[in-house]
């Protein structure tokens, strides 16, 4: 099995001249961004630190591909190290305080333009109250609903990214759909 780094594309990321480096370091950034983005924003981060997550995840692939680490798939790859960075989060926020007004910007910024005003508003409520009730769930049940059910990753995907058994992740998957239900329902019924 070849690795992708043999790929001219990336075998470039550990070229000797800079010039040539920096432009496929660009031009991998700007290829996984959107997809590193959209994932982190999916595990229930505060808009505030989404970015530097990401930034993170670029920051240890960097690290990797210059210590030599190969890389067959670099979406699953990606995914992987953005899911120990995103869970490395969470264990350290208790220790940090971080300013409200710095969590409330990017969001609102990266969404789609729904064509009329009402969408755009229909479809925040429903962005915010669906991040509303993925961060009522634990972080392991969010880890692997985020995975199975809203990146669409087989259970053997979800697996190797989270490091633990297919089995547990049929579970949690299970346990997350129940939770994320019940949690929706009480939401709908508060609003109602």
């Amino acid at each position: 099995m070849t690795s992708a780094l043999h790929n001219p594309e990336f075998a470039r990321l550990r070229t000797q001249t800079e010039e040539t480096r920096e432009e496929a370091w660009r031009s991998f950034y700007t290829d996984y961004f959107d997809y590193l983005y959209r994932l982190v924003t999916r595990y229930g981060v505060q808009n505030g630190e989404i970015e530097d997550l990401c930034q993170q995840v670029f920051i240890i692939a960097h690290r990797k591909i210059i210590a030599g680490e190969e890389i067959e798939f670099p979406k699953a790859w990606l995914r992987s190290i953005a899911v120990r960075v995103v869970s490395d989060r969470r264990r350290w926020r208790k220790v940090r305080q971080v300013k409200q007004w710095l969590l409330e910007s990017n969001s609102k910024e990266q969404r789609p333009v729904p064509s009329t005003p009402e969408e755009d508003a229909s479809a925040t409520q429903l962005q915010d109250q669906i991040g509303a009730t993925l961060r009522k769930l634990s972080p392991k049940l969010r880890d692997v609903l985020v995975l199975c059910d809203i990146e669409e990753c087989s259970l053997s995907e979800a697996a190797e990214s989270l490091q633990i058994p297919v089995n547990t992740v049929r579970s949690r998957r299970r346990l997350a759909r129940e939770s994320f239900q019940k949690y929706w329902i009480a939401q709908e019924g508060l609003r109602a």
